[in-house]
């Protein structure tokens, strides 16, 4: 019993103190990778220095808020050389030795490692999801009122957005505005059976009514065609307002320009719940969102694929892991990104666009700890 309580105390401080290691790489290999990318991609916008708008506190503001992205990007290969770090320099100590000797199994010195990641993966999550997005928001208002100004940029306006509202109704608007609850230059389109157009509305705009719950046309036509021997005669009713069909409320749409890969879970989730309830395919954000949901997961596997690479090295060598680290990750990411590719594109399906690399590189991970006797 009582050697028992003195493995476990002698447990916990060991895993403490292997905790407390991981962090110094950690930091360092965040500290190198976030240097380089943010400069190259600093000094790749410097070139628009030259247009007569654009300031270096413009250049300089929209590296400070895209760098939270580029951190999430970075940390997974951060893990990765943290944890080979760590377990290279206990085996060139002889603490590995040691350690396993003294009753620890290989496996238990991994422990206290993963619990770092972990750590670090719920970090990423959460930036991910709250901060990330509305920072990406901003760069983008930065960079096309700044850096490449766009005449009469809108970053809340969407332009030709075409919305199915029902299995023979689909929806032309020029432009798009959640938030304020308006589209302007509207064309319904309603179809019979033989898909040739029966009813079309055509209006101003349409506005979002909070009494009626319902979107609702203003300064339109009502043209009903009648389609008989080939001839196509058309009788048009012209209207101030009109009550549409369309009962989805601002929002619940998803018609924004962001990029689906720095949209966080839950702005993915209520895009599908759109393209769902209006007949779009959403395999595109749902692929996005798997992978996301993955992410973690992806970290977790990956360190675990190195680690047991760092106990083969006799010699403490940071150039080696790095090595190793960047062989590792972009192997692990050349394969993420081909599958989210082909998932994006609706010739895989989206759970195994996300979750497929996980599960194959699991299956490595599982042999190779087998094969290693771990």
């Amino acid at each position: 019993m009582e050697k028992t309580v003195k493995h476990l105390v002698g447990a916990r401080l060991l895993f403490g103190y292997i905790a407390r290691k991981f962090w110094g790489p950690f930091l360092f290999a965040m500290g190198v990778f976030a240097a380089l990318v943010v400069l190259g991609d600093t000094f790749e916008k410097m070139k628009n220095l030259g247009n007569g708008v654009t300031t270096l506190a413009d250049v300089l503001s929209y590296s400070l808020v895209t760098f939270p992205n580029w951190l999430t990007t970075i940390m997974p290969v951060a893990c990765l050389l943290g944890a080979i770090s760590v377990i290279s320099e206990m085996v060139s100590n002889g603490e590995w030795t040691a350690c396993v000797a003294g009753g620890f199994a290989p496996r238990e010195l991994f422990k206290p490692i993963i619990g770092c990641i972990l750590l670090v993966c719920a970090c990423t999550m959460l930036m991910q999801e709250f901060i990330v997005p509305p920072l990406n928001v901003k760069a983008d208002y930065i960079y096309y009122t700044r850096l490449k100004p766009h005449p009469n940029y809108n970053q809340y306006l969407e332009n030709d957005v075409l919305i199915k509202i029902s299995p023979k109704q689909m929806l032309y608007a020029k432009t798009v505005d959640l938030t304020s609850g308006t589209m302007t230059k509207i064309s319904l389109d309603t179809y019979n059976d033989a898909w040739d157009i029966s009813e079309q509305i055509v209006a101003d705009t349409m506005k979002w009514d909070t009494a009626e719950k319902r979107w609702v046309f203003h300064n339109g036509l009502h043209r009903t065609f009648n389609n008989t021997n080939n001839n196509t005669d058309a009788k048009d009713e012209p209207f101030e307002t009109r009550v549409s069909p369309v009962d989805i409320r601002p929002n619940q749409m998803s018609v924004g320009r962001v990029d689906e890969d720095v949209m966080s879970i839950r702005d993915l989730t209520k895009r599908i719940k759109f393209h769902k309830r209006t007949g779009l395919a959403s395999y595109s954000a749902e692929t996005q969102r798997q992978a996301k949901l993955a992410a973690p997961f992806a970290t977790i596997v990956m360190c675990l694929l190195g680690m047991p690479f760092a106990i083969s090295t006799r010699r403490k060598s940071k150039i080696l892991n790095i090595i190793a680290s960047m062989v590792i990750a972009f192997t692990f990411w050349w394969l993420i990104s081909m599958c989210t590719s082909i998932g994006e594109n609706g010739y895989l399906s989206p759970f195994l666009a996300g979750w497929g690399p996980v599960l194959i590189f699991s299956v490595v991970v599982f042999f190779e700890f087998k094969w290693l006797r771990l």
